[in-house]
């Protein structure tokens, strides 16, 4: 995403050294200025954290911009800005009302603890003692929660998930016509940001343009995978990188498991028959196909994976010194992935272990905020799409990833997870320890996160903390800001032709044959399993700009365990198996969605679309309550593989443009 501000560059320097004197800066903006920078104060801000602020400011009142973008790196401390511009928003420019918006619940509740009773402005002390009765006029009103709109009249505050908004059934929401209707000049705050140019968010967003003074978009992740960005501007970039350099997030370690041979297992879905065994070697297991999900979810494998994690969850209990809760965080592919990962981490590894996903019930989300405390009972967390954005407990020291990311979003979002640091004394820099498998193919995401690999590392060393972490490199700064060159603004009477450039290109982003696509799919009736892996040990790879490769010894080789002993099986009836399959669905309609820009209005019409077409490839043609054992556990396996047909470019967009497809 371009940031605007870089033509801004030096005036803004100069304004900076200027003591904040400037023709258009008022006297209680420059008072709010020199009380939060005062270096006597108790709790100081981040230097990220006043730069955001004061660009915001310099933004507003002095270039006249009203949307704006902060893109912060997950840790880098968003809510003080927040809270920050909306204490200089009510002490300078006199506006009373602010609107919070935010993705999911997760996020709402974790600002919820912040704003409730004004804690934040207490804490950070925004207001001078002159002001400080305004920390009264910023109740919360929380969208939901069995409260009535009328109460937006009393807060100054409205928190709430964009959901909320929505119209329903052509109904406008009673929440957003009273926030138009009745309530006076306001500023809105989208938190992840990221979500906006889903068209229903930006509708909502362009209703409250009729009232909004001023607007500021925060997220890590603005640039989206489907090419997508926020509408603001971008006026401030506070990199993973940058946080690195003032050593306010964790330094990331990713651990590979190097493997030498592996066992394949065919089996004929129908008639159950082991077709036969075959063992290859490592070089040679591209040629097979095997879904890359497999590599960390089959039974040999995934015990393998979390043999390593546990390792390293027990290196980070030796760092924590007692001082916290070092935290395992799995992320699952799919609900059956994750119930049985738990399954496997509790009664194998007898590791008590939290399960969040879609269907959770409220207690188990709310035990995971709370998991990093040292009175709760679990010590790792399994996790499918729910714990991404929002979610902060500074405790996760380790994280296991049973997925493979395609979208630079979603996976830079679960490695934010783990980046938010425990211990803030200065010189003490923490680790995150990431445990991948090389088969997921995650190399664009940790070149994302400056991943570097370290050489020349012998094979008999041992992770150690200090001898891991990433080189400091010296912060890329603009020097001249004068040099940058203006792109000239597009001449007004132009209209872009959009019917030709897509007739130019090779292939059509959105097409109402998408149903044609989909018949044409095809699944074999055959599972392939990996029923064994020889490894040389774990190779460990640390993002510092340097290579090592260090095998470290795993107790796997010419380990035989009982099939017994190796397999933890439950049974499911019909009916079990169908409420699973309509769970997975929901929830790869969910991700989808998600991933692709669009709101949850359209899951339904996703859910009968996947569904539809299980029915016809998975079931030949039988709808899911005449399915039978074989054909549910068929389409429970072949999850993975649906979920990558429904990812291709331009199918879900064409699904809900084109709902009923072709038109005869």
């Amino acid at each position: 995403m371009y940031n605007s501000f870089l033509p801004h560059e030096k005036k803004f320097q100069a304004w900076l050294q200027n003591r904040f004197e400037h023709e258009k800066i008022k006297p209680e903006t420059r008072e709010f200025i020199l009380h939060i920078l005062n270096p006597e104060r108790e709790r100081k801000l981040w230097k990220n954290q006043q730069e955001g602020i004061l660009r915001a400011i310099y933004a507003y009142e002095v270039l006249g911009k009203k949307n704006i973008l902060l893109n912060i790196v997950t840790g880098g401390g968003k809510t003080a800005i927040i809270s920050g511009t909306i204490a200089w928003l009510r002490m300078a420019h006199g506006i009373r009302n602010f609107v919070i918006l935010t993705p999911n619940i997760i996020v709402r509740d974790r600002l919820e603890q912040d704003f409730k009773k004004g804690k934040v402005f207490r804490d950070f002390k925004f207001f001078p003692a002159l002001y400080s009765n305004f920390i009264e006029e910023l109740d919360l009103h929380i969208l939901g929660q069995n409260q009535a709109p009328q109460g937006m009249l009393e807060a100054g505050i409205v928190l709430g998930n964009i959901q909320q908004l929505y119209s329903r059934s052509g109904r406008v929401s009673r929440n957003l016509a009273y926030i138009v209707n009745f309530l006076g000049d306001l500023a809105v705050f989208n938190d992840e940001a990221h979500n906006t140019p889903a068209p229903e968010y930006t509708n909502i967003l362009m209703q409250l343009a009729k009232k909004s003074k001023f607007r500021l978009d925060t997220t890590a992740t603005p640039d989206r995978a489907d090419n997508q960005t926020p509408d603001s501007e971008m006026v401030y970039e506070y990199s993973i990188q940058d946080a690195l350099e003032d050593e306010i997030i964790k330094s990331t370690v990713v651990y590979q498991p190097d493997i030498k041979r592996v066992e394949l297992t065919y089996t004929d879905i129908d008639t159950g028959k082991k077709a036969k065994v075959e063992e290859i070697d490592w070089d040679e297991i591209d040629r097979k196909g095997i879904s890359a999900t497999q590599w960390v979810t089959d039974d040999k494998p995934l015990r393998q994976q979390i043999r390593i994690a546990l390792q390293r969850l027990e290196e980070q209990k030796e760092r924590a010194k007692g001082r916290y809760k070092p935290v395992l965080f799995v992320v699952a592919v799919c609900i059956r992935d994750a119930k049985n990962i738990v399954n496997v981490m509790e009664k194998k590894f007898g590791l008590k272990t939290l399960l969040v996903t879609e269907e959770s019930e409220e207690e188990h989300r709310h035990a995971a905020a709370h998991i990093g405390h040292t009175d709760s009972p679990y010590d790792a967390v399994v996790s499918v799409l729910m714990l991404r954005e929002g979610w902060d407990v500074p405790e996760v020291s380790v994280i296991l990833l049973m997925r493979k990311f395609s979208s630079r979003v979603y996976g830079q979002q679960v490695i934010g997870r783990g980046l938010r640091r425990v211990i803030r004394d200065d010189g003490e820099r923490e680790i995150l320890a990431v445990v991948d498998h090389p088969k997921l193919e995650h190399g664009w995401l940790w070149k994302l996160v400056s991943a570097k690999i370290k050489q020349g590392v012998s094979v008999d060393d041992r992770f150690d903390p200090e001898e891991d972490l990433p080189e400091k490199k010296e912060k890329q700064e603009l020097v001249n800001p004068g040099n940058l060159i203006d792109v000239p603004e597009a001449e007004e009477g132009i209209e872009p032709n959009f019917e030709d450039l897509l007739k130019e290109t090779s292939e059509v982003p959105v097409t109402e044959d998408w149903q044609d696509i989909l018949d044409a799919i095809t699944y074999q009736r055959k599972k392939i399993e990996i029923t064994g892996v020889t490894l040389r040990g774990v190779r460990k790879m640390d993002l510092s700009g340097k290579q090592h490769i260090e095998y470290e010894p795993t107790g796997e080789e010419g380990e035989e365990e009982s099939q017994e002993a190796e397999k933890l099986e439950t049974t499911y009836t019909d009916e079990e198996l169908r409420d699973e399959l309509k769970n997975e669905v929901i929830n790869l309609s969910t991700e989808l969605l998600y991933q692709m820009g669009f709101g949850s209005v359209y899951k339904g019409l996703l859910y009968d679309t996947i569904m539809d077409h299980i029915d016809k490839k998975i079931f030949n043609g039988k709808s899911l309550g005449f399915a039978n054992q074989k054909d549910l556990e068929f389409a429970l396996y072949k999850i993975p593989e649906i979920r990558r047909v429904f990812a291709k470019s331009g199918l879900v967009p064409s699904i809900i443009r084109y709902p009923y497809g072709k038109t005869k």
